[in-house]
């Protein structure tokens, strides 16, 4: 449960992260699928700038997966369940990350119809699909430290 919540966390910070370089995205995606857009030298005008662009956007992928990694520790901790749930956590989120999970938009072609309800415009997307999927990944990590939640009344009675 707490990977399901690590990788809706993660994704919903880089989908906020979209959102702001959110014109700057939509022209590079553009620029590589006709290789003539128009807005390139605009927004692109020099190689650094191209250069630095995306691994400024990859790194909000390392931030996320930090912020969970503290959530997942705090709440194990709190909760006192073992530190090798945080472990495994992060051991297996690693291997996703290192498998470009991520980066090749598997999660966000999964959402893409749903989130499309909300609007054409890609940038709303981008902030709705952030602001969604960073919140259920909290409340997903939250509800995996309180199986309470999830026992049935005959079995809260019984004990």
């Amino acid at each position: 449960m707490q990977l399901s919540g690590m990788i809706s966390l993660i994704h919903g910070v880089l989908q906020l992260r979209f959102y702001t370089v959110a014109e700057e995205y939509i022209c590079a995606i553009e620029h590589f699928q006709d290789q003539n857009s128009e807005c390139w030298n605009k927004l692109f005008p020099t190689k650094e700038i191209i250069f630095n662009f995306w691994p400024s956007i990859y790194i909000w992928i390392f931030l996320g997966l930090l912020i969970g990694i503290l959530i997942v520790s705090f709440l194990n901790w709190k909760h006192r369940f073992s530190s090798l749930n945080t472990l495994i956590v992060a051991i297996v989120m690693y291997i996703i990350i290192r498998l470009k999970f991520f980066r090749r938009g598997v999660f966000a072609r999964l959402f893409e119809s749903f989130i499309s309800l909300f609007s054409d415009d890609i940038t709303v997307q981008f902030i709705m699909s952030g602001i969604i999927f960073t919140l259920l990944g909290i409340t997903i990590l939250w509800l995996s430290v309180h199986p309470s939640l999830f026992s049935t009344k005959k079995d809260f009675i019984s004990h």
